[in-house]
């Protein structure tokens, strides 16, 4: 198999290879990590793909394989590590600053996250997922504009808000003046009416 006797080549042919045969052969690499990752086989794509960085080439794909690998194990630090290395490879990988971004948030990181998030809607601005993180930020940063805006555009690309009612954050933002005046308002406008009074949970807000 190419790929195996490639693994075992220093980094400097890897170098001397053709574009285009490099992106193939990285793009192979990283299907096959993925693949792993897919049935659970974290520890095996996670070496993999460290190896496949050691020997061949830093690809960005692969590198991301390799952080979600550690991700999924519950190894954030490894897993933060090798998001760094994805997006260094290639600052463009949605896929990567997306999911750093979620770790900067977890840790409290919340320009970091909205760095991370931001760049990913520019890559990816037809998935509601990376809008509804960017209103999130929003929120934390008391911004109900700005949630209002983000909310909005992922509510045009998909977004549904039943994903938020058992989520203690939103529960809480739904009894703030003024965060809870956008979601009462864009419930009501995009939604039904039931899913606001499940959300703020309360007869005491403001109907």
């Amino acid at each position: 198999m190419l790929l195996a006797l490639l693994l075992g080549l220093q980094t400097s042919l890897a170098a001397r290879l053709p574009t285009d045969y490099r992106e193939a052969l990285f793009l192979r690499a990283a299907t096959e990590l993925e693949a792993l990752n897919a049935i659970g086989r974290f520890e095996e794509a996670a070496e993999r793909g460290e190896r496949f960085d050691d020997r061949v080439a830093r690809a960005s794909l692969v590198a991301y394989e390799v952080a979600f690998a550690y991700n999924r194990m519950a190894k954030l630090g490894d897993a933060a590590r090798w998001y760094d290395r994805a997006i260094e490879a290639d600052p463009t990988n949605a896929a990567a600053r997306y999911d750093r971004g979620e770790l900067r948030l977890v840790d409290g990181d919340v320009d970091g996250a909205a760095e991370d998030f931001a760049a990913a809607a520019a890559e990816r601005p037809d998935h509601w997922v990376v809008h509804f993180r960017l209103a999130q930020v929003a929120g934390r940063r008391g911004q109900p504009d700005e949630m209002h805006a983000h909310l909005l555009d992922a509510l045009r690309h998909g977004f549904d808000f039943r994903t938020i009612l058992n989520d203690p954050e939103w529960q809480a933002w739904a009894q703030d003046p003024e965060l809870g005046a956008v979601l009462r308002r864009l419930i009501r406008g995009y939604s039904d009416e039931r899913l606001w009074e499940e959300l703020k949970g309360s007869p005491d807000l403001p109907r």
